[in-house]
């Protein structure tokens, strides 16, 4: 919702999300660079008392956005693409990660353990 918002409200229909906001709101062209989106990342996460705010960057976001779209299901090429990835093992990596709960043994024994807690 905040994106939609952000969208409409800037007018951007193409090009960079994270754009530079100059003096009077004037939003540029050009993207941010990563160092001002981990800087503001940063200070988002300690202002909410996050106690991994120094680790956090905006690599944390690329990587979960790959981990988080290949678990509902987007197309391998798709997350490769969206992530500007040029590595295909980097991104099956990331995707393999986001899958370890997916077809786990350990899963099919805590599922029975809360049924088991469920009907006592």
């Amino acid at each position: 919702m905040a994106l939609k918002n952000w969208l409409e409200k800037s007018s951007i229909d193409s090009g960079p999300i994270f754009r530079l906001i100059k003096r009077w709101d004037h939003i540029k062209e050009k993207a941010l660079n990563p160092g001002a989106i981990n800087d503001l990342l940063k200070s988002l996460a300690r202002y909410c008392e996050f106690d991994f705010a120094l680790e956090l960057s905006s690599h944390s976001f690329r990587r979960g956005f790959s981990t988080s779209a290949a678990r509902e299901g987007a197309d391998f090429e798709a997350i490769r693409k969206q992530g500007g990835w040029k590595s295909d093992e980097t991104v099956w990596g990331y995707i393999e990660e986001g899958r370890y709960f997916e077809s786990n043994a350990a899963l099919c024994l805590i599922n029975k353990l809360e049924s088991r807690a469920n009907q006592e």
